[in-house]
């Protein structure tokens, strides 16, 4: 009974952020006023840089999850920055303020570019990759890619399937799915209680989903497209070769939440069973646990990074 619940509330989620997504089509988005873009073929791609704060002793990028931005990682991201860590952060094709996926879009894979900014900003270096659900599945694609450009992976509340959408999207028509979805899903738009449940459920915690502000998961949900972004992203997302993880040697936590309701219990398994070689812990908190509780997150990610000498 227990693991029915957990699935049925996952369910609801994946529906509700689907939902989420639909509607944003609709509102005026606020602008990206202090944020930086990096042309990547067809896509540009907004990003974020926190220098470090006296002496620099590394960098770390970040890598969103689903209905997310580079906005959910500026807690941990300055907390690491005044540790004296170089900090980057990118919105992945389809959310935030970066380019909607599309037909008139030549496709590129995420890891690519993320690759391109990191060489960009960087050059010849390699960084940390902190990548949280979604982007956890990315940042492990990455490593297997381009392994030098990858010292240590931060994986918080990992998807390792590569982080595409639920539900068997890909053999869906995304530009039919967005016709479709967008309206129907419109009066949800102006239900923000609905979004502050959501973000409770999501992180197992009631309170602190109504003092969310939910202005940073839907503004800049807002941009037109998005909806039918997220139906092109699940038939180009590249997935996660886990056999090939396995092999991996460089150092790897793996940060779990107690009370996770958006990745599963066999994924988290699944996970890591692939990954023998990481370092695994438990937390508490709902998926969402790395912006609540930032500071506990930020400690135990030092104090790994120190045992391996970055």
């Amino acid at each position: 009974m227990k693991n029915l619940s957990k699935k049925a509330l996952a369910l609801v989620l994946a529906l509700a952020l689907m939902a989420a997504l639909a509607l944003a089509a609709f509102a005026k988005p606020r602008q990206c006023e202090e944020k930086l873009f990096f042309q990547s073929g067809d896509y540009s791609i907004c990003y974020e840089v926190v220098p470090a704060k006296g002496e620099q002793v590394g960098r770390i990028f970040f890598l969103h999850g689903m209905v997310s931005s580079t906005v959910y990682w500026e807690e941990l991201a300055g907390l690491f920055s005044q540790a004296g860590y170089m900090c980057a952060m990118m919105d992945f094709p389809g959310f935030g303020y970066s380019t909607r996926e599309s037909r008139d879009i030549t496709p590129k894979d995420r890891e690519e570019i993320a690759a391109e900014l990191m060489e960009f900003l960087a050059p010849g270096g390699a960084w940390i990759v902190a990548g949280h659900s979604m982007g956890g599945g990315v940042a492990l694609n990455l490593v297997l890619l381009y392994p030098e450009k990858v010292s240590a992976l931060l994986l918080y509340a990992a998807a390792g399937g590569g982080g595409g959408p639920p539900g068997g999207m890909a053999g869906l028509d995304p530009e039919l799915m967005g016709r479709i979805m967008t309206p129907l899903l419109r009066p949800l738009l102006f239900m923000p209680l609905v979004v502050h449940l959501l973000a409770g459920a999501a992180n197992a915690d009631l309170r602190y989903g109504m003092r969310y502000d939910i202005g940073k998961i839907v503004d800049p949900l807002k941009l037109p497209g998005t909806v039918k972004s997220l139906f092109y992203m699940s038939q180009r997302s590249m997935g996660t070769d886990l056999e090939a993880a396995a092999l991996l040697e460089i150092p790897i936590l793996l940060l779990w939440a107690e009370n996770d309701y958006v990745v599963s219990g066999a994924m988290a398994e699944s996970l890591t069973a692939a990954l023998p070689n990481a370092q695994v812990q438990t937390m508490r908190g709902g998926h969402m646990f790395t912006e609540q509780f930032s500071q506990e997150v930020f400690e135990r990610s030092m104090a790994f990074l120190g045992g391996h000498g970055l």
